[in-house]
């Protein structure tokens, strides 16, 4: 893969990034608001929780609400000002996705309800209408278990009984991400019933949804709820499997705080002074002189460990401080910002990884992982159902890419699937796929009318 782009293939970045952000390029002031609603929904979501004192912990929660805070307030303000404009549905998503974690279900089905008056067929009224099914369907495994734990008898059977109850109303608590009712079911299981064979597992899942839903690795959190397994059930398979975790964790985490320091250790205490005072400072300056490649190194150390972690959160921040302070390190900055759009991507946030891989074709256009972004935001498109821009990024992709390539097989018969005309009805897939209409009827079409559609019938 070449380091330089071709004229060609600067024109063809040139133009497919003119079709998906519009001529100008420019922000508008909703498109502030909704990267600033999803940021600080990202941070609110990613907070650690890192100390064992109550007070402490108690005032770092109050923290992690002022982001869901932030968040919330920039995801009204762009429904008051444009409620059924581009950003709306984003916006009534990250809304569901808010008050679903603290558990106000009816005001996330509020929410989902009115991406699917939005966009009934869209990729997000899809998931809306899947967020709504799973409250009903969870809030129903909630009550029915609830009262089976509630009215146990005394007899093996029965108790066996409540305590499944308990492990299937915390798992339809994990289902609707709210994790505090997970942890307090999850725990009431395995000091209820510890004799049950069920009960090393429970608590062993305390552990996990600190550590790879809430981040905590505190005592007061996943490193307590995994060292229990250990005392509480020595003889259990989970037992060992925390003992390995642990000091797994442990190393990774050692790996993490020694590359913090080194970055600390080789940052400019002047330059931070001036930044401080408000004075602008050149990226080249926030670091000693000659240590740039190193800091470089500590930064991706530090996203790898947390990706380890599946702190995805976390390892986004790395790669983001990265792409901003180095700048000027044109390779490493370049591969920050592909890899924040492979981890939205992983994670199912294709919207996100779509800007992040936008953000590289405007900041990084020499890139080496710009084919790959390429064929990679094109496979985004295509997942949230915006057919036509799928299309023209794998075309771009191939127009790109003269000979081989990892991904040109692939993209030359989605090109060719997505343009074919079944029905021959003169519109190609891609187009019914988008219109949500039928490639089998060539009475179905985009832009027919319920007339014509039934015209044969009357």
């Amino acid at each position: 893969m070449n380091r330089l782009l071709s004229y060609s293939a600067c024109v063809a970045l040139a133009i497919l990034a003119t079709m998906i952000i519009g001529c100008s390029g420019a922000l508008s002031p909703l498109s502030v608001k909704i990267q600033s609603a999803e940021i600080a929904l990202e941070q609110a979501n990613g907070f650690r929780i890192q100390s064992d004192d109550p007070e402490k912990r108690k005032k770092e929660k109050a923290k992690r609400e002022k982001l869901y805070d932030r968040a919330m307030k920039n995801y009204n303000t762009i429904i008051e000002r444009s409620p059924d404009g581009k950003y709306a549905q984003r916006a009534h998503f990250g809304l569901a996705a808010i008050h679903q974690r603290h558990g106000r279900w009816d005001e996330a089905t509020t929410h989902y309800q009115a991406i699917v008056d939005l966009s009934p067929t869209g990729y997000l009224g899809g998931k809306a209408r899947s967020g709504i099914a799973d409250i009903r369907k969870n809030r129903q495994i909630i009550r029915n278990d609830l009262r089976v734990y509630r009215n146990r008898l005394e007899t093996e059977d029965s108790q066996n009984k409540a305590a499944e109850a308990l492990i299937n109303v915390a798992k339809a608590y994990e289902s609707l991400a709210n994790y505090g009712e997970t942890i307090r079911y999850y725990e009431k299981m395995a000091d209820e019933f510890p004799n049950h064979k069920k009960a090393p597992q429970s608590q062993y899942n305390v552990g996990r949804i600190y550590f790879y839903e809430l981040y905590d690795y505190s005592n007061s959190g996943g490193w307590g709820a995994y060292n229990k397994v250990i005392e509480n059930f020595p003889e259990a398979f989970e037992a060992n499997q925390a003992a390995t975790l642990l000091k797994e964790t442990k190393e990774i985490l050692d790996e993490i705080r020694f590359d913090q320091e080194d970055i600390k250790k080789y940052t400019s205490k002047k330059a931070i002074e001036y930044e401080n005072a408000g004075r602008v400072i050149l990226a080249s300056e926030r670091y000693l002189m000659g240590q740039a490649d190193r800091i470089v190194q500590d930064f991706q150390s530090i996203a790898r460990g947390w990706e380890k972690l599946r702190n995805y959160p976390y390892a986004l921040a790395s790669y983001r401080k990265l792409a901003e302070n180095l700048s000027y390190k044109k390779f490493a900055s370049a591969d920050a910002r592909y890899q924040i759009g492979r981890l939205y991507q992983q994670d199912g946030q294709y919207q996100r990884a779509i800007e992040a891989y936008e953000d590289l074709f405007k900041n990084s256009p020499e890139s080496t992982w710009r084919n790959e972004a390429v064929y990679q935001q094109a496979v985004c498109f295509r997942a949230i159902r915006e057919f036509s821009l799928a299309h023209r990024a794998f075309k771009a992709y191939m127009s790109i890419n003269k000979g081989p390539t990892p991904y040109s097989r692939e993209a030359e018969q989605i090109v060719r699937q997505m343009e074919l005309d079944q029905d021959g009805d003169g519109h190609m897939l891609y187009k019914e796929q988008e219109a949500g209409t039928s490639d089998q009827d060539p009475n179905d079409y985009p832009g027919a009318t319920m007339t014509e559609t039934l015209g044969d019938v009357q």
